[in-house]
C-alpha cells in the first residue's frame, strides 16, 4: 500500500507546483516594489540637493531584456525535449509560449538597444 492514495497524490503534486510558482512571482513582485522604492528615494535625493534628474540612470538596462529573453526561450526548449522524451507530442504546443515570449523580449532588447544608439 502506498503512502498516499492514488487519487491524493497528483492532486498533491499540482498544489505543491502552483503554490511553488505562487512564491516565485510574489518574491518577483516584492523585488520590484523594492527597487521601485529606492528609484522614488534616489529621485528625492537628487531633488532635496538640486541635481537635475536628467542625470540620473535609473531605466532598466537593455541587457536584462536579453537576458530574461534567453531564460525563456531555454524554458521553452527545455520543455520541448521532456515532453519529447516523454513521448507526449499531443502537448508540444505548450512549448511555444514561453519559446514566443524570449523571441518578444530579444526582439525588445534590439528595439531598446536602436533607440539608444
Amino acid at each position: 500500500m502506498p503512502f498516499f492514495p492514488n487519487q491524493i497524490t497528483p492532486m498533491l503534486f499540482v498544489l505543491i507546483v502552483f503554490s511553488f510558482v505562487a512564491v516565485v512571482v510574489v518574491a518577483i513582485i516584492a523585488a520590484s516594489v523594492i527597487k521601485r522604492k529606492k528609484e522614488i528615494e534616489a529621485y528625492k535625493t537628487a531633488i532635496e540637493k538640486g541635481l537635475p534628474l536628467d542625470d540620473l540612470k535609473l531605466t532598466k538596462p537593455p541587457v536584462d531584456t536579453l537576458k530574461s529573453g534567453l531564460v525563456w526561450i531555454a524554458i521553452g526548449v527545455g520543455l520541448f525535449i521532456v515532453i519529447l522524451a516523454q513521448g507526449g507530442t499531443k502537448s508540444l504546443s505548450v512549448c511555444a509560449i514561453p519559446t514566443l515570449i524570449g523571441i518578444a523580449l530579444i526582439i525588445s532588447y534590439l528595439v531598446e538597444k536602436k533607440g539608444a544608439d
